[in-house]
């Protein structure tokens, strides 16, 4: 298999543990170049925790996690940080530094991990915050930006190194639907304009519709099904069915007793 053909991320039998607690159950599954892979679940499902593992935030008690055909769960340390400087991580709060300009927060991982003198770093964060239709907000403070020009600061600071791959922690979470349908455009935007690969998590439906071209559905730690929009509209799977056509459990069953064991509550 060529560098091109080879999905930049491989995951197989992934399983993740909290304690004694299995959270993620055997996950397998590819992205590939230039695509938009939407993790969807229910709250509880384990979408959290496999994204924090795609990043490297976790280790998994077993099954591997490959990206760009390196094996990421075999890796030192060093070896998982020179690696995480080619993708970008855009976190449900934007988790923008407040003491700091919205262009300095976009600056940022340039001048940590880069060698750029100011000058050069200054101008790529400028066409970054352009990128994303925030030009002339660089001196701008977190605090002064809407929750959705946060959510594209994000964007930016996430594209400041020019990654290869982009994670999204529910990006349209808080955002009026005028304002997540602009965010979702935006993420296309970057699919298209620079064949990047997204890994989106979110419940949001329509973002999904919008945005993805094959969704992932997890439940109760496990993959039961993928699939485009359209392919996923006519499976069979019980959960599967429930989730799309929205309707609720008549009581409070499995899945509520899941999400309790995952968080520690009885």
């Amino acid at each position: 298999m060529t560098e091109i053909q080879r999905p930049i991320i491989e995951v197989r039998d992934l399983v993740v543990k909290y304690g004694e607690r299995t959270v993620l159950n055997g996950v397998s599954f590819d992205v590939r170049h230039g695509e938009v892979f939407v993790i969807l679940g229910g709250s509880g499902s384990g979408k959290t925790t496999l994204l924090r593992s795609l990043v490297g935030l976790l280790r998994p008690a077993s099954g591997q996690i490959r990206m760009r055909g390196e094996d990421f769960t075999a890796m030192t340390e060093d070896e998982r940080i020179e690696l995480r400087k080619k993708i970008g991580m855009c976190f449900q709060g934007s988790a923008l530094l407040n003491s700091m300009t919205v262009g300095d927060n976009v600056a940022l991982p340039l001048r940590e991990h880069t060698d750029l003198e100011e000058p050069t770093i200054e101008i790529m964060t400028q066409i970054k915050l352009e990128l994303v239709g925030l030009g002339g907000f660089g001196d701008y403070m977190p605090a002064e930006l809407s929750g959705g020009m946060r959510k594209r600061a994000g964007i930016a600071r996430a594209m400041a190194m020019d990654p290869e791959v982009i994670f999204y922690d529910e990006p349209s979470a808080g955002l009026d639907p005028i304002v997540a349908a602009g965010l979702d455009n935006l993420i296309r935007k970057m699919q298209q304009t620079f064949n990047l690969s997204s890994v989106v998590v979110t419940h949001e439906m329509e973002s999904v519709k919008l945005i993805a071209d094959t969704v992932c559905v997890l439940h109760k730690g496990s993959v039961v099904g993928m699939g485009s929009w359209d392919e996923l509209q006519e499976s069979e799977h019980p959960y599967i069915k429930q989730f799309f056509a929205r309707q609720p459990n008549d009581e409070e069953g499995d899945d509520s007793e899941y999400a309790r064991n995952l968080t520690g509550l009885k």
